[in-house]
């Protein structure tokens, strides 16, 4: 079985990145009754990693860049967030999410940080490939982004060229 990236099943992602920690809101279109969690997570089912959705429409999870398994490249920290409506299995029509705060930009004069807030779509599946450039639909603003299903670009087809 093939789980695949999706782009069903949720309203919007918004993604604040704080000096500290990812704060994701998750908006899904119907009531959910899952389990959203970081890749690698699911086992331990420990917040603020995981999150078992017993209803509802709107969530929120704070997740520090120094847990999680938060992946940190001098200052880019990266995260998949997974959006299972099984709280067992992961089956087609899940999500995921690819995180990102790059924290590497500073105003030199203030020396304050401003982020660039990225979110991609991910594979599901535990064992899941990197998605292809042309299908992530990466979305990125400075502090907050939200990402909606209306920002997933459709699948290019080749141009042919007739000789």
């Amino acid at each position: 079985m093939n789980i695949g990236i999706t782009a069903s099943g949720f309203d919007q992602i918004r993604l604040d990145c704080g000096s500290n920690n990812f704060q994701v809101v998750i908006e899904t279109k119907a009531d959910f009754k899952g389990v959203i969690y970081t890749r690698g997570s699911f086992y331990s089912r420990k917040p603020p990693c995981f999150l078992d959705a017993n209803g509802g429409r709107r969530f929120r999870l704070r997740i520090p860049y120094d847990e999680c398994k938060v992946e940190d490249d001098e200052e880019k920290f990266q995260i998949t967030l997974i959006l299972q409506h099984d709280k067992e299995l992961i089956m087609p029509g899940d999500g995921a999410f690819a995180l990102e705060c790059d924290l590497t930009n500073k105003d030199t004069k203030t020396f304050k940080v401003s982020a660039m807030s990225s979110i991609s779509l991910a594979d599901p599946d535990p064992s899941g490939k990197d998605v292809p450039t042309h299908l992530r639909s990466t979305v990125t603003a400075p502090n907050v982004v939200v990402f909606k299903p209306s920002d997933i670009r459709p699948r290019k087809s080749p141009t042919r060229v007739e000789l």
